[in-house]
């Protein structure tokens, strides 16, 4: 194949999406959207000493730990970085130490979440990769459809903030999402007027700032003047949403006010006071943590009826102290340098899809719980695998853009 043939990423692209209806997405693929649908509806049954939710979290954890012997010989547990893995044993170790349930539903939500990777990995093709990228922008544009009815309705289908946090991934999705479908056109507009209806705010400004993501639709010569327009317009899009619309403003503006920036007081909802007892727990044991579930604890003893710190990394640092904050870290970061490059690279579509749902999550995790929503982390693990499970000559042959 001829560098000119390699050269054309657009069309190339299109084509890579295109096979979906002929070329089924993987299994582990359609495995995240039906969760991913579900969002957090299954929370509100009752199974005993756990929700349905932490039911399906555990269940699904065990059924994809069960089949991973079927990644033995393959190159998909290699595109895992090995800071997440020894991240997740050390997890498991202490969490025999020092059991909790709400450590063990953590725990399996980030063993969904690698092992989301590692399958969708072992499954990836060109043509695979485009199916299970149009499923998951489906996904979203349906889970987006059923939150704007429940907006007009007063019905109570999805939590708004759970429903927010797995929109972003799918949002993503969509947006890198070439608009071949009428639907495709559309979804990402739909999706981020859902995010922007939930009133959450660290979702509406990251929903707001993915729109300009769609620029990755148009030919690589095209793009710079357009990607600086958009995330201008992103930003005074935010501006205009946090200043003009009352639901919004009020969130931002009226409460504890008890973060400044640019001069502004902004309201935490009470984060503030959350961080700080964390930050209190953590500095007991900095190094090692206080085991796995802890920060779920502390804040349920002090804060009830709130359970979560609303700071992913926060909660880690608590759990695992500074050390597995920073394997977790060094395991990311990982991640981010991979798709990134492959991104840019190759220009494929499933590539940007990763880096974008994989860059909104680690921004959210600064002020929500993201870390532990398997609707959110399975999807993002499977975008993650479909892009790093390309093979080389897929993801790296391609010439640099201009």
């Amino acid at each position: 194949m001829t560098v000119h043939a390699l050269a054309a990423p657009r069309r190339r692209d299109v084509r890579a999406v295109a096979p979906a209806e002929r070329t089924p997405a993987p299994w582990i693929a359609v495995v995240a959207a039906v969760i991913a649908l579900l969002v957090d509806l299954t929370g509100r049954v009752g199974l005993g000493p756990v929700s349905g939710s932490a039911a399906v979290t555990l269940g699904a954890a065990v059924a994809l730990a069960a089949l991973a012997p079927l990644l033995a010989g393959s190159r998909a547990l290699a595109v895992i970085p090995w800071p997440l893995t020894a991240f997740v044993l050390y997890a498991i170790v202490r969490l025999f130490a020092d059991f909790s349930m709400e450590g063990l539903q953590n725990i399996a939500v980030l063993t969904l979440f690698l092992l989301g990777i590692a399958f969708s990995a072992r499954a990836s093709s060109v043509e695979r990769a485009g199916a299970g990228l149009v499923l998951l922008a489906g996904t979203g544009l349906a889970t987006a459809t059923v939150f704007l009815v429940q907006a007009a309705t007063g019905a109570v289908v999805y939590g708004t903030r759970s429903f927010a946090l797995a929109a972003l991934v799918l949002l993503a999705a969509a947006v890198a999402t070439p608009g071949v479908r009428w639907w495709s056109r559309i979804a990402p507009i739909v999706i981020a007027g859902a995010v922007l209806a939930s009133l959450s705010r660290t979702a509406t400004v990251l929903a707001v700032l993915l729109l300009s993501g769609l620029v990755v639709r148009m030919r690589r010569g095209r793009r710079s003047l357009f990607a600086l327009a958009g995330v201008a317009s992103a930003g005074a899009g935010i501006w205009t949403l946090v200043t003009v619309f009352p639901p919004l403003r009020d969130r931002f503006l009226t409460g504890d006010n008890a973060l400044e920036f640019g001069g502004i007081a902004l309201n935490t909802s009470g984060r503030s006071s959350l961080w700080e007892a964390v930050i209190e727990g953590i500095d007991t044991n900095p190094l090692f943590g206080h085991g796995p579930g802890s920060a779920v604890q502390l804040v349920t003893a002090r804060f009830a009826p709130i359970q979560q710190p609303h700071n992913d990394y926060l909660r880690l640092a608590h759990d695992y102290g500074y050390t597995g904050l920073a394997v977790f870290a060094a395991g990311v970061i990982w991640l981010l340098i991979r798709i990134a490059r492959r991104a840019i690279v190759t220009d494929r579509a499933v590539h940007w899809a990763a880096l974008f749902a994989l860059v909104a999550v680690l921004l959210a995790a600064a002020t929500d719980n993201v870390f532990v929503y398997p609707f959110a982390m399975l999807p993002l693990g499977v975008l993650i695998g479909l892009s790093l499970g390309l093979p080389a000559r897929e993801a790296g042959n391609t010439e640099r853009p201009r």
